[in-house]
């Protein structure tokens, strides 16, 4: 059988593209970033058994309170930040962070990204959302 160039091109990209399928099926480029940004009620990151960590600023602490039970560190950099929660999620389990809106939770979950084996999930919406959802802060301590 003789196929012209014109077709060995065609079965040729055919052939790329359901290798790339495969691959990416198998995972090669899922693009996992290591985080996820999704949004959970207070009960549910309680419930899931993760680490939460609120990293806004203590006047934001002050002005709209936190979360019961959640750690308080202010996301400067990771090397910084981990020194302090660490300890906290050597265990394994799921590091959540919380901020204002979730913009700078993604930017830090996106920096922790590969640098611990934990899965990282930063909450979307952050405390505004929590707080629209009907969530009762409690004060910083």
């Amino acid at each position: 059988m003789s196929l012209t160039k014109r077709q060995f091109l065609g079965y040729g990209a055919a052939g790329l593209a359901g290798l790339a399928a495969i691959a990416y099926g198998l995972g090669a480029f899922s693009g996992d970033p290591g985080w996820t940004s999704t949004f959970m009620t207070v009960d549910e990151m309680k419930a899931s058994g993760g680490h939460v960590v609120d990293i806004r600023t203590p006047p934001e602490w002050a002005e709209t309170g936190v979360i019961e039970g959640a750690q308080l560190v202010t996301f400067t950099d990771p090397a910084r930040f981990l020194a302090k929660v660490g300890p906290q999620i050597a265990d394994g389990r799921d590091l959540i962070l919380i901020c204002r809106s979730g913009n700078r939770s993604s930017r830090a979950a996106r920096a922790l990204a590969g640098k611990i084996p934990n899965r990282i999930i930063s909450i979307d919406g952050g405390m505004m959302r929590e707080i629209a959802s009907g969530y009762r802060t409690v004060p910083p301590s």
